[in-house]
């Protein structure tokens, strides 16, 4: 009897034990999910956006005008980081348009190639889904080059032929008076809920270590100046909406 009743005492002891195991891990779990690695070697530190309008000339009488969202992602090492820890490279993917602008297409560029201009909408700097920026000695947007020490990447959303403009046929070059800038949207009565939209993208951090980590960005664009109308740029540093987990190497 006594060894039944220390059987008993025993197997409850043991499963309560489990119990308390399992509810430990599911806790660890939840709390992963919600808040992702806490202690990255490398961590996005803020996120750029500068959102502008151009004009491209269709002909000598009209110019086409494209809103343009051009997004920097920047990225520092942790102070606990070993020196030998580096980047590999840095990937945007997975970008979706997940509700479109009521004017206009938007498409997604990498910085030009070469030239003075970081963006040059050419159809060779393109991307339909993903961009990546190799960890190199510098960075370098037109190369797509980050430094594996921590640097800056970029990528534009565009959203084309939202509106147009007649170009001034008095002037003798036949040039176009305007500013490209935010002020093309006001002169080509374009509003800017007509032209929002909301895109979502993955962030895949790769080591050479061979560790990798994704986030996921949504943002809607453009970004407004609701005192003058028109569109700004802005930096955000609470980036605390962006969780990283670790993924398995590809």
């Amino acid at each position: 009897m006594e060894n039944s009743k220390k059987q008993i005492i025993k197997r409850a002891a043991i499963i309560t034990g489990l119990i308390i195991f399992i509810i430990i891990i599911g806790f660890i779990i939840v709390r992963y999910e919600q808040e992702g690695e806490q202690n990255m070697p490398f961590y996005l530190s803020k996120i750029m956006i500068v959102s502008t309008a151009d004009g491209i000339a269709r002909n000598d009488e009209v110019i086409d005008v494209h809103q343009c969202n051009d997004i920097y992602l920047s990225f520092e090492k942790s102070e606990n980081s070993k020196d030998d820890i580096m980047i590999k490279g840095i990937s945007i993917e997975n970008i979706k348009i997940l509700s479109g602008p009521s004017k206009g297409i938007v498409k997604f560029y990498r910085p030009s190639m070469e030239g003075k201009l970081v963006y040059d909408n050419s159809e060779a700097c393109q991307i339909t889904d993903s961009v990546t920026y190799e960890g190199g000695a510098k960075t370098d947007l037109h190369s797509l080059t980050i430094s594996n020490q921590g640097g800056t990447i970029s990528f534009r959303t565009s959203a084309q032929n939202v509106g147009e403009l007649p170009i001034d046929t008095e002037s003798t070059s036949k040039a176009v008076s305007y500013n490209n800038d935010g002020t093309l949207l006001q002169k080509a009565g374009i509003a800017i809920s007509d032209i929002r939209y909301n895109i979502g993208f993955d962030i895949i951090i790769e080591l050479k270590d061979g560790k990798m980590y994704k986030g996921y960005v949504n943002e809607s664009l453009p970004i407004e100046d609701e005192e003058n109308g028109g569109v700004k740029a802005i930096e955000k540093v609470d980036l605390s909406n962006v969780i990283f987990k670790r993924i398995k190497i590809k």
